[in-house]
């Protein structure tokens, strides 16, 4: 079983608690809270893209990058599929098909907590590292390619 110390724990789980009672108790707190949202992701990329060791992508290589375009496309097919089956439009889960990029952590993670699988996380996470610069890549154009068709989809539907 994981070790994760207490108070690391709790740093993470009382900002999301203390939002998530100031949202729904308060319209103002939570419009105020949603509009810095946005501010915050290009902190929240520095702090993952400095994590990413760039010889881990060089070693990742073609196998890396093939399996970021398979995230994307295949993925992709069945994320809009399932956006669309709940009623969305598929910008959704356009936008869904990347790999995060915390996953590039998890063979390491995986490692730490069965050292028996170290010689494997050492080959997944090049190859994680290569799909997540991929992903990051071509999940916003396939989520503006999704979105742009929805557009000519209703604006189609508005003229007939």
């Amino acid at each position: 079983m994981a070790n994760i110390p207490i108070m690391a724990l709790v740093a993470v789980l009382v900002p999301l608690v203390v939002g998530m009672i100031l949202g729904n108790l308060d319209p103002n707190m939570r419009d105020f809270l949603t509009k810095g949202g946005p501010l915050l992701i290009p902190f929240f990329a520095f702090a993952l893209g400095a994590g990413i060791n760039l010889e881990m992508l060089l070693q990742g290589g073609l196998a890396g990058i093939l399996l970021g375009v398979l995230t994307t496309f295949i993925g992709g097919f069945f994320n809009i599929r399932a956006d669309r089956l709940v009623g969305g439009t598929g910008i959704a889960g356009a936008a869904a098909s990347s790999t995060a990029g915390n996953a590039v952590a998890t063979p390491l993670a995986i490692a730490q907590a069965d050292p028996s699988l170290a010689e494997v996380a050492a080959a997944a996470a090049p190859l994680i590292a290569a799909s997540v610069i991929t992903t990051a890549i071509l999940t916003p154009v396939l989520t503006s390619w999704v979105a742009k068709k929805q557009a000519r989809q209703v604006a189609e539907e508005k003229k007939a």
